[in-house]
């Protein structure tokens, strides 16, 4: 990262083709007024539609648009990771390509972050999603915060401004599943992290790339990966099942010691004990072993993000 430039904004695309023209005239109309020293860096995530032509076209218009094609589609994040790789800023930002976060909003993180922080997390003050996916969203922040211990003040979201410093540490972790605000919570002092209030948009085309599956995903990510949790809960609930099992072994003897002719009955409920119990083991099986494929993807260098094309 050559720190020759004020600001690189940073934004990952997918499928956004109707929506970049407008956000690239928008954030080249706001900084007008606050540099001509920055740069656009557009991360296509192997888009299904015609989003990297578009980007080709602005880059022609526009040399300070930087534009990079990724082979396949890795996600958000990692987008977003690669994206950071090409910054030459002192501060980068981060928004995403659909509108709902205005680029007019970017001077009060600008504001916020020259009061001396390191990281500025934009807080909306109405979220326009649909009611669905707010109470996903909010599900998703209190498990972030749980997860990496973040004080409940902070907000985090995706429309954020980071000094260079961050994100030089954050680049040098090269996880194959990477996970932005642990990268960024875990490597910045907690008083060095604020918000600051922002507006949210509704959609104005397409439709959210986050359904019920991809946020479980998501989710999955981020108790595997930066959490014990999953292994905790195993043990735990195998410790239960231990004892209990045991309590019921014992009053199985006391009964045979004091009536001689009960004998073992209870087919059914056999059969159901064993079920369960074969359940149980399995679920902590495919737990440990979704642990144990993510650590040899690691030994075995699975790359974080593949350029296919790129021009900056």
């Amino acid at each position: 990262m050559k720190n020759n430039m004020e600001y690189s904004i940073v934004v990952p695309v997918y499928n956004s083709e109707n929506t970049l023209e407008e956000l690239c005239e928008r954030i080249k109309t706001v900084f007008k007024d606050i540099t001509e020293n920055y740069e656009l860096i557009l991360v296509d995530d192997c888009s299904v539609d015609g989003s990297w032509r578009t980007m080709k076209n602005l880059r022609e218009k526009d040399k300070r648009v930087k534009i990079i094609h990724l082979l396949r589609n890795f996600g958000q994040h990692n987008a977003t990771m690669c994206g950071f790789n090409y910054c030459n800023g002192n501060y980068a930002i981060t928004m995403d390509d659909d509108l709902q976060n205005p680029p007019e909003e970017t001077p009060k993180l600008i504001e916020r972050i020259n009061e001396g922080f390191l990281v500025v997390f934009g807080e909306y003050i109405v979220k326009k999603h649909s009611k669905f996916e707010n109470f996903l969203s909010k599900t998703f922040q209190k498990l972030i915060h749980r997860i990496l211990k973040i004080p409940k003040g902070i907000y985090i979201s995706g429309f954020a401004i980071f000094k260079s410093e961050v994100i030089k540490n954050a680049i040098t972790i090269k996880s194959s599943y990477p996970f932005l605000p642990a990268l960024i919570c875990r490597s910045t002092p907690v008083n060095k992290i604020a918000n600051v209030e922002v507006i949210h948009k509704e959609r104005e085309a397409g439709k959210s790339g986050y359904n019920l599956f991809k946020m479980f995903k998501l989710s999955l990510n981020l108790l595997i990966n930066y959490s014990s949790l999953p292994l905790l809960l195993v043990g735990i609930f195998g410790f239960i099942i231990s004892i209990l099992s045991m309590g019921y072994g014992a009053i199985l003897i006391v009964r045979k010691i004091i009536d001689p002719g009960y004998g073992v009955t209870g087919w059914n409920s056999l059969m159901v004990a064993i079920s369960f119990l074969g359940g149980a083991i399995l679920m902590g099986m495919g737990i440990m072993g979704e642990y144990l494929r993510r650590i040899l993807a690691e030994m075995s260098y699975e790359k974080q993000y593949v350029i296919g094309e790129m021009e900056v």
